[in-house]
């Protein structure tokens, strides 16, 4: 685990470790580590400052018509 994983399962650990068993606190850790190295895959994607995020349009259509 790296550093940055292991800080914020730390923290995370000591502000629910009251409310969370021990055997789920390995289920934490993994999701947690996940989490980061989607972070940092998410970091390493450059974007211009003329890039706009991608939008789906859904027209509603009330039921019946």
């Amino acid at each position: 685990m790296d550093s940055e994983a292991e800080t914020l399962f730390t923290l995370v650990k000591e502000k629910h470790e009251d409310r969370i068993a021990p055997d789920e606190l390995e289920e934490v850790r993994k999701a947690v580590e996940r989490i980061v190295e989607s972070s940092k895959e998410l970091r390493e994607f450059e974007l211009g400052n003329w890039d706009e995020p991608f939008n789906v349009f859904k027209p509603y259509r009330r039921d019946g018509e």
